[in-house]
């Protein structure tokens, strides 16, 4: 099969690797759509911490497929399933993972696509108990989505959420654009969306924000919301979404800068503000929001953007990359 390997930081190639044949309880996958993520940007580029990554890798963990073949002892999942897979290879057996913080398994680290090879491929082969099945016909460059939506998911499900409240998303790609795709669905009183890209900024709009706040304007609400979804991923929009909380709200941080972020402690300690981290997505997202997509209920389709073949992986790196284009999902799709 053809598949795009990082050999080592700032290799990639194009090459023709044996296909893999699914063991017990694993499944082989045909790839219909593979995301690019900004930590496959840091593979590619060797900023990903040695902790998190395994060269050389095939990468890709943002996927969606159908099943190609099963190996020995799988049940509930058949030939031809459209399907999406959980990335973390939990453990199942740490203190984390019996609390069903799979995302948060003790073992040692291991996720396909940065230590175990991902979907930049024809095909991978991934663990039957991390599958789940989606409806036939799914369209499966939307469904590719679901991977970051299911980070977004469990940020959500750490905090209490509850309709009525007032919310505002800071950042306008596509962590923030999905938050507020699952955010809208709670039924908030308010939900804003702060960025710096208009066309992003009305496309939040049709995903169910209420009002938008453009920053390159110096455009910020006034502070006050009970609660803030931070997916700028810079220092930044980390302290913008401390600054909006109010006295006593919810702050979740999403994204990952690289750098200090200059949080102001004793702005969480005077705003008596409950600050949550998000790492991954574990079981229970993964099962939200593959629901919500299956009954039409999370639309993901317009934040795919950018879709290149296999051979292009090149061109689909550097359009990610650019930071004055206007890509928000881009995909490879091998078929």
């Amino acid at each position: 099969m053809r598949a795009v390997v990082i050999d080592r930081p700032r290799t990639a190639t194009l090459q023709l690797v044996p296909r893999p044949d699914p063991g017990p309880g694993e499944v082989l996958v045909r790839v219909g759509a593979a995301g690019i993520c900004g930590s496959d940007i840091e593979v590619l580029e060797g900023r990903r911490p040695a902790r998190y990554v395994r060269y050389p890798i095939i990468p890709g963990h943002e996927w969606a497929g159908l099943v190609e073949a099963i190996g020995p002892d799988v049940e509930n999942v058949a030939e031809g399933d459209a399907v999406v897979a959980e990335g973390f290879r939990a453990c199942g057996d740490c203190a984390r993972c019996r609390e069903g913080r799979t995302n948060l398994c003790a073992a040692e680290y291991a996720e396909t696509g940065f230590t175990h090879a991902g979907a930049f491929a024809d095909f991978l082969c991934v663990p039957a108990h991390l599958i789940h099945r989606l409806p036939s016909g799914t369209d499966l460059a939307a469904a590719a989505v679901l991977e970051p939506a299911a980070c977004v998911a469990q940020g959500l499900l750490e905090i209490d959420v509850r309709p009525g409240l007032t919310a505002a998303v800071v950042g306008s790609g596509t962590l923030g654009l999905l938050a507020v795709a699952l955010l809208s669905r709670v039924s908030p009183a308010r939900l804003a969306l702060v960025g710096s890209r208009a066309p992003r900024l009305s496309l939040g709009e049709a995903m169910g924000a209420t009002e938008t706040w453009n920053v390159r304007r110096d455009e910020y609400p006034e502070p006050g919301f009970d609660l803030v979804f931070e997916a700028a991923g810079t220092p930044g929009g980390a302290r913008t979404a401390i600054e909006l909380a109010r006295r006593g709200g919810t702050v979740v941080l999403e994204g990952i800068s690289g750098q200090p972020s200059g949080i102001d402690a004793d702005a969480v300690v005077l705003g008596h503000l409950h600050v949550q981290g998000i790492f991954g997505a574990s079981r229970n997202a993964w099962r939200w929001v593959t629901e919500l997509f299956a009954n039409g209920l999370l639309d993901t389709k317009p934040l795919v953007t950018h879709s290149f073949p296999l051979e292009q992986y090149d061109a689909a790196f550097t359009t990610l990359a650019d930071r004055n284009g206007d890509a928000l999902k881009v995909q490879l799709t091998p078929e």
